[in-house]
C-alpha cells in the first residue's frame, strides 16, 4: 500500500454508490464511518439535485462495532417505509471491511416479508476493486438482476446509452447530444443506464437492436452481459470529435441498416472540421500537448487534437492501471509515449520535463500544469465542480467536437494575443505597459549552468511580458539544449521560437 495526498481513483465503495444512485427507483446504503460520508454532499452539490439524492450512510460507531446496536435493519425499514424503492443496495467502506463488522448478519436478521424492496449487495470488492471497476460491476450486476428474457425488439431502430451517471463528466449534456443525434437518424434510445433508469426499463434493456456507451471501461461489462444474455451488438468506440462520430455513425448505420444518407443530414451543425481549414485555426497546428485521464476519453481527445486540429501529441496517458495496454493500442500511430500510472506527481514531472503547449487532462493536471506555466483543459474525471456545468457542454457527437473546439480556443493562446506577447514588454516599456498589475513583480529567471546568455537575447527576452517570460526562457533554453549550443544569442532566441511555432 502506498500512502498518497491526492489519489485519481475513489475507493470502490464510491464507484458503487455513484452507479446504484444512478438508477431511479433504487436507494444506496452505505455503511461506512462518517468521515466516508461524503458522497451523499457531493451529490447534492456537484449535481444540484434539490433534493435529497437516493443515498443514506450507515454509519459506523463504537456501539455498532460491540455488537450492542445493530441499526441497519432500522434503517433498512426506514428508507422502505418512507421512500418505497423497488431495491435497496447495501454496500460498505473499505474501513468498514478491514474492521469485518457483521453487516451480512444484520440483514439476516431482518424478519421475512417486512420489507417491500429488494435488498441487493453487489458482488463489489472494497478493497481489490476501485472506482471505476466497482461502478463497472455494480451496474452490470443490477441490469442482469432486473433484465427480462423473452423481449421482443422494438418496431424501430432502438439504442440504449450504457455508462452515463450522477457526477459522471459532462454526462447529462453528452446524454442530450447523444439523444439528439439519434433523433435526425429515425433511432430512439430505449434506455439510458444507469442514468434515470428504471426497474421497468432495465427490464426491457433486450428490446433495444443495439448497445453504445459514453465510457467503455465504465460500460464493457453491460453490454458484454446484454450481448451474452439477448445476442445485441455493441459499439466500443465512443463517439469523440466531428471525425470520429461519423465513424461511429457508419458503424452505427451498417449494424442497423440505416441509410447512410442519414449521416449527412446528422451531421448539419459540424463546425470543427471547418474551422480546422481556417486561418484562425493555424496556430494551432503543430502544437504540442498532453492529454491524461479516463482511457476512453484520453483515446478520443488525442485522436480529435492530432487527425483534426493538426497537434502533435507529445505523449498520453491514464490513471487506470487495467486500461494501459488498451490505450496503447488506441495511440499506437499518435504516439509511443503512454504513461500509465496512478502517482499524479509521475505525471506532474512528465508535464515538468515535455512542457506541452497545452495539457488537456483532469483537475489534478490543471493544477500540476499552473505550477510550471502550462495551460490545462480538464476533459476527463476526477474533476471539479466546476466542470459539472449548469448550461449545456457536451464532449460527444457532433456538437460535442463543436465544444472540444471551443475548449482548444479559450485555452490556447492563439494569433492576437501572440501578437501582443511579442509586442508589449513590461510595465513601463510600451504603449499598453499599463496593463500590467501595479507593484507586480517579475518572477525570478531560473538560473541555468551550462547555459549561457547574451545581451542582445535578454534584451529580447525583456520584451516578453513577466507573466510568460518564464516559460519563454524555459523554451529557448530546452531549444539551446537540443541544439547543443551553449551561449543563446538573439538568433538562438527567434530560432527557438520559430521552433515552437511562435
Amino acid at each position: 500500500m502506498k500512502l498518497a495526498v491526492w489519489s485519481y481513483l475513489s475507493p470502490a465503495h464510491v464507484g458503487a454508490t455513484k452507479a446504484a444512485s444512478s438508477f431511479n427507483g433504487v436507494h444506496t446504503i452505505v455503511r461506512a464511518p462518517k468521515g466516508d460520508g461524503y458522497g451523499t454532499i457531493m451529490l447534492a452539490m456537484f449535481e444540484r439535485l434539490g433534493v435529497s439524492p437516493p443515498l443514506t450512510i450507515s454509519a459506523l460507531t463504537e456501539a455498532t462495532l460491540a455488537g450492542d446496536r445493530a441499526d441497519i435493519g432500522r434503517m433498512i425499514a426506514d428508507v422502505d417505509q418512507r421512500l418505497h424503492p423497488e431495491m435497496i443496495v447495501i454496500t460498505r467502506s473499505a474501513t468498514a471491511s478491514v474492521l469485518q463488522e457483521p453487516l451480512d448478519g444484520e440483514i439476516a436478521m431482518i424478519p421475512p416479508g417486512t420489507i417491500a424492496a429488494e435488498i441487493f449487495q453487489p458482488s463489489v470488492h472494497p478493497l481489490r476493486d476501485n472506482e471505476i471497476t466497482a461502478f463497472a460491476k455494480t451496474v452490470a450486476e443490477i441490469v442482469d438482476h432486473f433484465a427480462q428474457d423473452g423481449i421482443a425488439r422494438t418496431p424501430e431502430p432502438s439504442v440504449n446509452i450504457i455508462g452515463p451517471a450522477l457526477l459522471g463528466f459532462h454526462d447529462h449534456s453528452n446524454v442530450v447530444a447523444l439523444r439528439r443525434l439519434f433523433a435526425d437518424l429515425g433511432v430512439r434510445v430505449n434506455a439510458v443506464v444507469p442514468l434515470g433508469a428504471s426497474p421497468d426499463q432495465l427490464r426491457a434493456l433486450g428490446s433495444a437492436w443495439l448497445n453504445v456507451s459514453t465510457s467503455r471501461e465504465l460500460a464493457l461489462p453491460t453490454m458484454q452481459k446484454l450481448h451474452s444474455r439477448f445476442g445485441t451488438p455493441f459499439i466500443e468506440d465512443v463517439p469523440y470529435g466531428e471525425a470520429g462520430t461519423t465513424r461511429f455513425l457508419r458503424e452505427l448505420s451498417r449494424l442497423l441498416e440505416l441509410p447512410s444518407d442519414r449521416i449527412t443530414a446528422a451531421s448539419r451543425e459540424a463546425k470543427l472540421l471547418w474551422y480546422s481549414r481556417t486561418v484562425d485555426a493555424h496556430a494551432l497546428s503543430g502544437k504540442r500537448v498532453g492529454v491524461f485521464g479516463m482511457p476512453s476519453a484520453v483515446a478520443g481527445i488525442a485522436r480529435v487534437l492530432h487527425d483534426e486540429l493538426d497537434m502533435h501529441v507529445e505523449f498520453a496517458g491514464t490513471f487506470s492501471l487495467d486500461d494501459g495496454d488498451w490505450l496503447r493500442e488506441q495511440l499506437r500511430d499518435l504516439t509511443d509515449d503512454v504513461l500509465v500510472t496512478d502517482d499524479y506527481q509521475d505525471v506532474a514531472n512528465k508535464i515538468d520535463a515535455t512542457r506541452p503547449d497545452i495539457m488537456f487532462g483532469s483537475q489534478m493536471e490543471r493544477h500540476s500544469a499552473s505550477r510550471f506555466g502550462v495551460p490545462c483543459a480538464v476533459i476527463s474525471s476526477p474533476c471539479h465542480i466546476l466542470n459539472f456545468p449548469l448550461g449545456h457542454a457536451p464532449f460527444l457527437g457532433y456538437e460535442g467536437a463543436n465544444h472540444i473546439g471551443d475548449v482548444v480556443n479559450q485555452t490556447q493562446v492563439l494569433g492576437l494575443e501572440h501578437h501582443l506577447i511579442e509586442t508589449f514588454g513590461p510595465r513601463g516599456q510600451g504603449r499598453f505597459a499599463e496593463a500590467a498589475p501595479e507593484g507586480a513583480a517579475e518572477p525570478a529567471a531560473p538560473v541555468s549552468t551550462d547555459l549561457s546568455w547574451d545581451e542582445t537575447a535578454e534584451k529580447l527576452m525583456g520584451r516578453i511580458p513577466f507573466f510568460v517570460r518564464k516559460k519563454a526562457r524555459a523554451n529557448v533554453e530546452k531549444y539551446a539544449r537540443e541544439q547543443r549550443i551553449a551561449t543563446i544569442d538573439e538568433s538562438v532566441v527567434l530560432a527557438a521560437r520559430q521552433h515552437v511555432g511562435g
